[in-house]
């Protein structure tokens, strides 16, 4: 049992160690290979990116304030229109009352 488990663990200690060595390694080929400014052009338009979303989030909450604020001119809108309907109705009920029919 205990020959195993110390397997095992040597086992994992191995291939845990292995797997960082070869990241490191991969890293390390990786900017050596790659050209600084491929990079420093990711890294730019990774940068262009969030500013443009930053853009896009600022104009939707604009045109969402805006929305808001349209809504909330056709709520008083409408109300007015009720208020107006009710008047007439009124008027019109008084003048057929007062014709007699």
């Amino acid at each position: 049992m205990f020959k195993r488990l110390t397997w095992f663990t040597v086992g994992a200690a191995v291939g845990a160690g292995g797997t960082v060595v070869g990241y490191l390694r991969v890293r390390d080929a990786a900017r050596r290979h790659i050209p600084p400014t491929v990079a420093d052009g990711a890294a730019r338009a990774a940068d262009a990116a969030v500013a443009e979303a930053r853009v896009r989030v600022e104009q939707a909450r604009v045109v969402a304030a805006d929305a808001r604020v349209r809504l909330d001119e056709w709520r008083v809108v409408a109300e007015d229109g009720r208020l107006v309907r009710g008047q007439v109705e009124e008027h019109l009920r008084a003048e057929l009352h007062r014709s007699g029919l």
